[in-house]
């Protein structure tokens, strides 16, 4: 099984695009997500699997958090790279550069509404009484 990882999630989000991901096209964000999740053969947990080279994948949710966390900041330092190249003169597809920052700023925003979810989700779990 693969990881749940931010380039998968951005991926739903260009097919369905984004008013239909964030809810607006009738279909509950979660709902979406699973969906997508299901139809790509992903699932939502810990990875038992092993990569064919032999090093295990992440294991933990902290691990796939922070793996996704760097991948976001790795397309935002490509955005400001693509931006940069543009504006000097050194680059002239503009098709390109724009398709960076449009990956970037998806990214961005799927992994600010996993970060609100995980919010709500801890709220909850401490409003909870024992």
């Amino acid at each position: 099984m693969s990881n749940l990882s931010i380039e998968n999630l951005s991926r739903s989000v260009q097919m369905g695009g984004a008013d239909d991901f964030m809810g607006m096209g009738g279909v509950a964000p979660e709902a979406r997500v699973l969906r997508e999740m299901q139809s790509q053969g992903l699932r939502a947990g810990p990875d038992d699997s092993v990569s064919a080279a032999g090093a295990a994948g992440p294991k933990t949710f902290a691990d796939v958090l922070q793996h996704s966390v760097e991948k976001v900041n790795t397309y935002q330092q490509q955005s400001d790279v693509a931006m940069k190249e543009l504006v000097a003169g050194r680059t002239k597809n503009i098709h390109e550069t724009m398709l960076t920052i449009e990956r970037a700023d998806t990214s961005l925003k799927l992994m600010m509404q996993v970060r609100n979810k995980i919010l709500d989700a801890y709220r909850e779990i401490m409003r909870m009484q024992v």
